[in-house]
C-alpha cells in the first residue's frame, strides 16, 4: 500500500511539472530591462499591482526590471550585457530606463558597433517627468508660513535656495547656524552639523542635480575649488578635485540613499526623487506605504527666476519644462534630440524659469526591431499602455511623478507606436525590421 502510495504521488508530481512548464511555455519569453532606481517603483513588478508591470497582465510575455541605476542601464543596454544588472543575469537586454540622457558620443558609439548593426535604430523617449527632492533629516524646525506643504502633517516646509543648494552640496556650508534662511535673511539658529549623503554610483538622479548646480553654482556660492558639472558621478574630479569633504558620506541606489538618511542619526541633507520620500508627495510608492515607513522632510526651493517657493510636486516639475517640444520630420529619427542635452531647452530645463527648479525627464531606451515577434507586440502594447491609459498613469502620479505632456505624447505615438508620421521609426517596422536588422 505504501508503494503504490508512492507512486501515486510521483505520478501527481510529474503532472504537476508537467502544468508548470505549459504555464511558463505559456507565458512567453521574459522581457528583460533595467536602470533608474528612480523608476523602479512606478515600473514594479508582477507582484505589486499598484505598479506598471503589475498592471500589464498578458499571457505572452513577462516583463522584469532590476533597479541598478541610470548608469547601468545605459550599458546594459548599449552592450546587450544583462551582467549591469546583476552577475546571474542572463538573456537579452530589451530595454533600459535612464534618469541621465545618452550623449552623442553614446549613440553615435552605438551605432557603429556590432549590437546596433543587429538591433536596428535606437531609440530614447522621455518617460516620465520628476521633480529631484532634497530631503532634509534632524534639520531646522518649521516655523514658515510661507513656504508650501511638502511633507505630511507639516503645513509648511523647509526653505532652500540656491545659495543654500550650492553651499551644501559643495561643503561650505557645513552647519545650519551657517545656512541663510531665504524668508528671514537671518541664519538658522539651530547648532547641527551637516551630513551630505549622495549617490556612489552612475546615477542619473545625480545628473539633474548636477545640471542645475552646474547652472546656478559660483565661486561665491561653493566650497573652494569645487566646481559642478553636469555628471552622472556626484563625486568626479572635474567637480571634486581634492576629493569630497571627509563629511559627505555615499551611498548605492535610491534605496541606499533612503537608508542612510533614515539612519544618520544626526542632520542629514540628500537628493532623491518623489516615491522615495514621503506619501505627501508620492500617495502610492510601494517604499513609503509600507509599513512604519519613516517619512522623510523635504525641503521647498526656491526659484530664483520668479521669486516664489515650490514644492517637488509632479504638477511643478512639469511647469518647469516650460515650452520644450518634441522634434519632428527628420530629427525625430535623432535619439539626442528627444531630451535636451546642450542648447537653449538645456540651459530653460537646468535653471528654468518657473517651477519646481530641479526637474527633469527619465527616459526610456529601446531598439526598433527585436528577433522575436512576441517581444515586439509586447514592448508596443506596453509602451501603448504607459503614454495613454488612465490607469498607469495613475501609478505614474502615485509615485510622485507626472506624465510627459501631451505634445510629446503624440509625438512618440505617432513615430514610435505606429508610423502616422510617415518616419518608419516604428517599433517592429515591416520594412526595416528583418529586413535591414535581425533585431535585439
Amino acid at each position: 500500500m505504501k508503494s503504490s502510495k508512492r507512486k501515486i504521488c510521483q505520478v501527481l508530481a510529474l503532472v504537476v511539472s508537467g502544468m508548470g512548464a505549459s504555464l511558463a511555455m505559456a507565458a512567453g519569453p521574459v522581457i528583460q530591462g533595467g536602470g533608474s532606481s528612480l523608476v523602479a517603483p512606478t515600473i514594479g513588478s508582477v507582484s505589486n499591482p499598484n505598479s506598471e508591470i503589475g498592471l500589464y497582465t498578458t499571457n505572452n510575455a513577462t516583463f522584469t526590471y532590476y533597479s541598478v541605476g541610470s548608469g547601468a542601464g545605459q550599458n546594459g543596454f548599449l552592450n546587450n550585457q544583462p551582467t549591469y544588472f546583476g552577475s546571474s543575469v542572463s538573456g537579452t537586454v530589451h530595454f533600459a530606463n535612464s534618469d541621465a540622457a545618452l550623449t552623442t558620443a553614446q549613440v553615435t558609439s552605438y551605432n557603429a558597433g556590432t549590437v546596433g548593426a543587429n538591433s536596428g535604430p535606437l531609440i530614447q523617449i522621455p518617460y516620465i517627468v520628476t521633480a529631484i527632492t532634497v530631503p532634509v533629516v534632524n534639520g531646522p524646525a518649521v516655523t514658515s508660513s510661507i513656504t508650501p506643504q511638502t511633507t505630511p502633517g507639516q503645513a509648511h516646509s523647509i526653505a532652500l535656495n540656491d545659495d543654500d543648494l550650492c553651499g551644501i552640496f559643495s561643503g561650505k556650508l557645513t552647519n545650519w547656524n551657517q545656512v541663510i534662511n531665504p524668508e528671514t535673511k537671518v541664519a538658522y539658529t539651530t547648532n547641527a552639523p551637516i551630513t551630505v549623503i549622495y549617490r556612489a554610483d552612475g546615477s542619473g538622479t545625480t545628473e539633474l542635480l548636477t545640471r542645475h548646480l552646474a547652472a546656478v553654482c559660483t565661486t561665491g556660492n561653493t566650497a573652494a575649488g569645487v566646481k559642478f558639472v553636469d555628471s552622472l558621478t556626484f563625486a568626479n574630479t572635474s567637480a571634486f578635485p581634492s576629493g569630497v569633504p571627509g563629511t559627505f558620506k555615499g551611498a548605492s541606489g535610491s534605496s541606499g540613499v533612503r537608508n542612510a538618511l533614515t539612519t544618520a542619526g544626526t542632520a542629514a541633507v540628500a537628493y532623491l526623487s518623489p516615491d522615495y520620500t514621503n506619501t505627501f508627495l508620492a500617495s502610492q510608492s510601494a517604499v513609503v506605504t509600507s509599513s512604519g515607513a519613516l517619512q522623510l522632510p523635504v525641503a521647498s526651493l526656491y526659484n530664483s527666476s520668479n521669486g516664489t517657493y515650490y514644492a517637488p510636486t509632479y504638477a511643478n516639475a512639469t511647469t518647469a519644462l516650460g515650452t520644450i517640444s518634441a522634434p519632428t520630420g527628420t530629427a525625430a529619427s535623432d535619439p539626442t534630440q528627444w531630451v535636451p542635452v546642450s542648447g537653449s531647452a538645456y540651459t530653460a530645463l537646468a535653471n528654468p524659469s518657473s517651477g519646481y527648479p530641479v526637474s527633469g525627464t527619465s527616459q526610456i531606451i529601446l531598439s526598433q526591431c527585436y528577433a522575436d515577434p512576441t517581444v515586439t507586440s509586447n514592448v508596443q502594447s506596453f509602451l501603448n499602455n504607459h503614454y495613454t491609459s488612465a490607469s498607469y498613469a495613475s501609478v505614474v502620479h502615485g509615485n510622485g511623478f507626472d506624465t510627459v505632456p501631451s505634445g510629446f505624447q503624440s509625438a512618440i505615438s505617432s513615430n514610435f507606436l505606429s508610423n502616422t508620421s510617415g518616419n518608419n521609426l516604428d517599433i517592429g517596422d515591416a520594412g526595416i525590421c528583418g529586413v535591414l536588422y535581425t533585431g535585439r
